[in-house]
């Protein structure tokens, strides 16, 4: 087993382990959708390795499906077609088609929950309630785009934490993401640089913000609060740092954390073309965006090499 191959087991041990919390909070039928995602996902990757001629690496299908599980609802239980079409489409289209493992340019997952949020608006904002059972379309991250008071009254920082609320499937229990992901950056197998970039700049702008509207020094815990709603933190943890779709230099990833924690936290925060659209899940296309400029960034970011002398200068 490669380094590679380890490190993708590592991931997907900790999103298991997200997957697992969820069920306790939302129910048991959260495993059965993220069954659904994981067969998708094997299937199509192995006949994508076949039709390349290649062996078929097992390590290979279980995080874009886990991740789209993850970032759904709860209620697409009653359409979990709907997980199987996002991942085929991700995996297909932003991942096999490229050759495979390591060759994308588009984060899969992101690509796969683009596709069913344009095509099937209706079905991913509906969210359940853990605790009244029941549908709603609120959650504490569209509350607290209109009413931030009425989160801060509502919520505390430790439930927040714990995520016993309506929202993601696997995003609402922050603690959890933020233990798992810190122990990926331990371990070398995320790098820092870009969470902490991607969180520190959308924290910054969420302060100026709120400082703009009178809030005062209450300003620090609104814009503390900004960083555990939806799946923002989720996304900084597990999805930005994708090594095959983030930057390659040290510098550069810092330049992608900070475009990407600003380009999110315009959409999620600027109605610029309508202002009844939700748009509180900007990170799905602030994410794709940001892949797309990585080679640029990369360009822009090869450290410089200090001229090597000639043979025949060394000689004399």
């Amino acid at each position: 087993m490669n380094t590679g191959q380890r490190n993708r087991l590592i991931v997907t041990g900790s999103l298991f382990v997200l997957l697992i919390s969820a069920s306790i909070i939302f129910g048991p039928t959260v495993l059965l959708i993220g069954l659904v995602g994981l067969l998708t996902s094997l299937i199509i990757e192995f006949l994508a390795s076949k039709a390349r001629k290649e062996t078929f690496d097992w390590t290979t299908f279980w995080i874009t499906p886990l991740i789209i599980t993850l970032l759904t609802t709860p209620t697409i239980i009653d359409q979990v077609w709907m997980v199987a079409v996002a991942t085929a489409f991700g995996v297909f289209f932003a991942k096999s088609i490229w050759g495979g493992q390591d060759k994308n340019v588009f984060n899969p997952a992101m690509v796969g929950l683009i596709f069913i949020a344009l095509a099937f608006p209706i079905y991913v904002n509906s969210f359940l309630d853990p605790i009244l059972k029941v549908t709603t379309t609120s959650t504490p991250a569209f509350v607290f785009k209109n009413t931030p008071t009425a989160v801060f009254n509502s919520y505390s920082l430790w439930q927040l934490l714990l995520g016993n609320y309506a929202g993601g499937l696997g995003t609402t229990f922050k603690l959890g993401i933020l233990v798992l992901g810190s122990i990926l950056m331990i371990l070398r197998i995320s790098d820092w640089k870009i969470p902490l970039t991607f969180l520190g700049t959308y924290f910054l702008f969420s302060l100026i913000n709120f400082a703009s509207k009178g809030f005062g020094f209450d300003s620090f815990i609104y814009a503390l609060y900004s960083l555990l709603m939806g799946h923002l933190l989720f996304a900084a943890m597990f999805v930005s740092t994708d090594p095959q779709t983030a930057p390659l230099y040290g510098k550069g990833k810092i330049y992608y954390g900070v475009a990407l924690g600003f380009i999110t936290w315009i959409i999620q925060n600027i109605w610029l073309f309508n202002q009844l659209a939700p748009n509180t899940e900007g990170i799905i296309y602030s994410v794709t965006f940001m892949n797309a400029m990585v080679g640029l960034i990369d360009i822009w970011t090869v450290p410089k090499i200090k001229q090597v002398p000639l043979m025949e200068e060394v000689v004399e």
